[in-house]
């Protein structure tokens, strides 16, 4: 049987997450960045690596008529950067939509000011853990009214419809999340409360029961199929499975020696797919079987049929789909 899922794939990403580096200036209770960070390498991407990314990627995206959509530092503070305007200007020269990620704290009305002036019109995603200081900064570890004085900056001066907050609930106390809501709904800006997840057992503390014991779980792909549309890659050029892989357990191979396409069609990332769309267990040795975006058998046909919706309401709203790609990645099922 072939995941029907795995039938669509590409042989090229939609979607790139680059590492310009892989330093954060947070200490959040759900991230195990803490934990890594002593225990992996760290750096800043080389400037003529990153060159060659963006414009295999805008290269992509032209011939296949798309706007590949970047972001930054997977497991990192993007506006660490002193010249975080110079990497997004590049890529949006080369026809990419950009995503920042940040925590805000390191977003100074400085670095705005350079980033806006770019001419920077991408999404900015702000994560905002709690609503009251004491839960914040227990949650975030970083300083309550700095971060906030660099949100109200930014709203001041960027359009609030592409400003999204995030709130993640790890143990808020009661009232915490009415407050929150309370607090941003009249900024006009997107809003996403979550729940904590354990990034495939790296915070060990969130993982879920039923992932403890994970050798008869049977994988049928992932929920927001990462693997099949992003590349997550690292500040020296390695690429791993997908932005859940904080720990860095499955390398595709390196972007700065085999190019974004080279790594993409490369025997190691379609074999790793392939497991993760098997319908088969995974073994616990591998990070899927302890992810909570993991699909189950009934998992698969609750997103079949979510896409079938989203066909289906896209056509009564009059979206044209593009030439139906003949370039489908190679499967190998037994």
């Amino acid at each position: 049987m072939i995941n029907p899922f795995l039938q669509r794939a590409r042989n090229y990403p939609l979607k790139l997450s680059v590492d310009i580096h892989s330093f954060c200036n947070g200490r959040c209770t759900i991230c195990p960045y803490p934990k890594y960070a002593r225990r992996l390498s760290q750096g800043t991407m080389d400037w003529s690596l990153y060159q060659r990314i963006v414009q295999e990627a805008g290269e992509i995206g032209k011939e296949h008529n798309f706007r590949p959509l970047m972001s930054y530092c997977y497991m990192g503070e993007p506006f660490l950067a002193d010249d975080l305007y110079r990497y997004t200007f590049l890529a949006e020269q080369a026809g990419m939509d950009l995503s920042l990620n940040t925590n805000a704290a390191a977003m100074t009305e400085e670095k705005i000011n350079a980033l806006l002036d770019s001419g920077f019109s991408g999404k900015i995603h702000i994560s905002f853990h709690g609503i009251t200081p004491e839960v914040y900064q227990r949650i975030m570890g970083l300083d309550y009214y700095l971060a906030l004085k660099h949100i109200h900056y930014l709203l001041e001066r960027y359009p609030h419809e592409k400003i999204c907050v995030r709130g993640v609930d790890d143990r808020w106390p009661k009232g915490e999340k009415q407050m929150w809501t309370a607090y941003w709904r009249p900024y006009g800006v997107e809003l996403e409360y979550l729940r904590p997840i354990s990034r495939c057992g790296s915070v060990s503390r969130l993982l879920p029961r039923k992932l403890r014991n994970p050798d008869k779980i049977k994988l049928y792909g992932c929920r927001y199929h990462h693997p099949l549309v992003e590349m997550v890659i690292l500040f020296d050029g390695r690429a791993v499975m997908c932005c859940q892989d904080m720990g860095r357990e499955v390398i595709w191979g390196n972007v700065s020696r085999d190019g974004i396409l080279g790594v993409w069609n490369s025997d190691i990332r379609k074999k790793v797919v392939e497991k993760l769309y098997s319908g088969r267990p995974g073994g616990k040795d591998f990070l899927c079987s302890r992810c909570e975006q993991a699909l189950g058998k009934a998992g698969i046909t609750h997103a079949l049929a979510e896409a079938s919706w989203r066909k289906m309401t896209r056509r009564r709203a009059g979206f044209k789909p593009p030439e139906k790609s003949t370039d489908k990645m190679v499967t190998a099922w037994k």
